[in-house]
């Protein structure tokens, strides 16, 4: 968990895929005597009904994955060292899976834990729900999920065209059951793994609602969720808020921009909202940074011993070009959402406004195994156009909005295991301000297919996030008042000479 509450419940899940890019991994390799030492000793631990052909494939999943491991950790490993701790993890090892590949499984993912917060094993199952996670959609039945202070699971609210939708469900509606489990008690995550599953494959609900108790059963379907919602603010403010970055948002943010471009022309500012993103694929990060961009570097990858490896450069795109710009940024903003913000600096095309970022700046390869399952691994850390490195340090805004009720918080550096802080950015907030003091009324008119959605953070996933949204929202306030008179518009003098000296 990032915080005491339960909004970042799912940020942790998301965070920890952010910046993912998939590879395939080499043929077959032989056990070190080391290795074997570990392939003997695991056996121990196994059931006994486990069969020669599961031991093999175990046998090679073990091998393989330190192999891999090996090839492409952004550090140097000691094999020797990481499977002496492997066979120690062994007798204190915690799964109810003693198959060959359920023990070699959990020690791995364990053993990559110790490496790093974000690397780990990832069985097939796995695999799947990422690949989900990263082409915006899933197979389930379109309802946005909470649970209420009797541990039950409340609906609030269902998507709309979806199977849930036409089924009738409603707001407060309960799940005492899912296909005959019971859920009074249930985590969120034990919900949305039951309700979703393969596309027209039927699943029951029993709801309650009021005095009254139904089963509704319906065929789950592709449900799309967005990532990308827009706004115009008061007449001539164009907002675009990108929620996370899949397969889908680059096509979503071009939609968005091209409707605010034909409904305002030439606004008085632009507000990117990157708060609560906890980012995604890299690709789609750099790609939607390049929307606002006519030249420059958007972001580099460096392996290791800073070896680089990739690098992003902007093209011709460049979106409201000469428009002034405010970026929003809060202590769940992660990974590629911080890359895009500092792109965006770092270039001179905006000012930051919010909250120091979380501090994801590590980059993950997910690598299948032949023998099953694959890995994640961090592979590299992405550097800014002025090869800061985020790990570590976020992103520090140039005007910082101090929130009255700000809960604690943990980031990145303070996870168990975290690698450590690189090169820092050197600059500091220009300018702090308690949030209270940007209250204004402001006018929001949602545009396209956002105006008749609230864009859930998560389908058939925590719904306090959007109850949470409901509130009066004075850091948004502030980004208005920074393009208007007064306090603010001080600062905007002040800050803008700056960034387009690129300082």
């Amino acid at each position: 968990m990032l915080r005491k509450g339960i909004l970042p419940i799912l940020l942790a899940v998301v965070i920890s895929f952010a910046g993912t890019r998939l590879v395939a991994c080499a043929g077959p390799v032989w056990p070190s005597d080391d290795e074997q030492q570990f392939l003997d000793a695991y056996r121990d631990y196994v059931d006994e009904s486990a069969t020669s052909d599961q031991y093999d494939r175990a046998d090679k999943l073990f091998v393989e994955a330190v192999q891999v491991l090996s090839d492409t950790y952004v550090e140097n490993i000691d094999r020797p060292a990481f499977v002496e701790r492997a066979i120690a993890s062994l007798p204190n090892l915690e799964t109810d899976d003693h198959t060959p590949d359920g023990i070699v499984g959990a020690v791995l993912d364990e053993s990559l834990h110790d490496l790093d917060p974000h690397s780990a094993y990832m069985t097939d199952d796995m695999f799947r729900r990422l690949q989900e996670s990263t082409e915006g959609s899933f197979a389930g039945v379109g309802i946005v999920i909470s649970q209420d202070e009797d541990k039950l699971i409340r609906i609030v609210s269902p998507i709309d065209d979806t199977p849930a939708a036409r089924a009738g469900l409603q707001p407060n509606d309960r799940i005492t059951h899912i296909d005959g489990h019971e859920m009074k008690g249930e985590p969120i995550a034990e919900a949305v793994r039951l309700m979703r599953g393969r596309i027209g494959d039927p699943v029951t609900l029993s709801i309650q609602r009021k005095q009254e108790n139904f089963d509704v059963t319906v065929k789950r379907a592709r449900i799309e969720v967005p990532s990308v919602t827009a706004s115009i603010i008061d007449n001539d403010l164009a907002y675009i808020r990108v929620s996370r970055f899949d397969a889908s948002t680059l096509d979503q943010t071009r939609e968005y921009l091209e409707m605010l471009e034909n409904r305002i022309g030439s606004p008085r500012g632009v507000i990117v909202d990157l708060r609560r993103n906890p980012g995604g694929l890299l690709d789609s990060a750099a790609d939607i940074a390049d929307q606002f961009l006519s030249k420059g570097l958007i972001v580099a990858t460096e392996g290791r011993g800073e070896r680089k490896l990739r690098s992003y450069e902007a093209d011709s795109s460049d979106y409201f070009d000469g428009a002034p710009m405010a970026i929003l940024l809060d202590r769940g903003s992660a990974s590629g959402a911080e890359l895009m913000a500092a792109a965006l600096r770092e270039n001179g095309r905006g000012v930051i406004i919010g909250e120091q970022s979380f501090g994801k700046g590590s980059m993950q390869r997910i690598m299948p195994l032949t023998s099953g399952g694959g890995l994640k691994i961090t592979t590299g850390y992405y550097t800014t156009p002025e090869n800061h490195i985020v790990q570590g340090n976020g992103v520090v805004p140039d005007i910082e909005v101090k929130l009255p009720d700000a809960e604690e918080f943990e980031r990145e550096v303070d996870l168990e295991h975290a690698l450590p802080p690189r090169r820092r950015d050197p600059r500091k907030v220009l300018a702090s301000m308690d949030a209270a003091s940007c209250e204004r009324d402001i006018e929001v008119t949602r545009i396209g297919k956002s105006a008749t959605n609230d864009n859930p953070l998560d389908a058939e996933g925590d719904g306090e996030a959007k109850a949470k949204e409901l509130q009066r929202d004075t850091v948004l306030e502030c980004a208005v008042g920074y393009f208007s008179d007064g306090k603010l518009a001080v600062y905007r003098d002040q800050v803008e000479p700056l960034l387009r000296a690129g300082l």
